[in-house]
């Protein structure tokens, strides 16, 4: 019973730990695609993962502040037609550099094993 609940815990935690580093990565990623604003970031989170992650919506503005304030991303707002102006995030040449050094060094070996 106490094995049950040490993996349970730890699966928990792993996947809190997870979540945070992959969403940031995944963020990356979404940007190098097209510049997107902060809802539009999370609905597609959600697509990708099919609903499996749940967070808490301000989650992904701490992600994006923190990716922003590093220089890997920087915002700038647009006009919508479907109300107000957004905040549009684009992935900077310092975040594409990131992307390309954590995938070659840390996503691709794991796919090559």
């Amino acid at each position: 019973m106490a094995l049950k609940a040490n993996v349970e815990k730890t699966l928990k935690l792993w996947n809190r730990e997870y979540k945070k580093g992959f969403f940031a990565y995944i963020t990356l990623l979404m940007l190098k695609e097209k510049s997107m604003y902060g809802f539009e970031i999370n609905n597609r989170f959600l697509e990708i993962t099919r609903n499996s992650f749940t967070f808490q919506a301000s989650a992904i503005y701490q992600i994006l502040k923190k990716l922003s304030s590093k220089g890997f991303i920087k915002a700038h707002w647009r006009k919508s037609d479907k109300g107000p102006n957004r905040k549009y995030y684009t992935i900077t040449a310092a975040g594409d550099q990131l992307l390309r050094i954590f995938t070659e060094s840390c996503v691709l070996p794991i796919n090559n094993e």
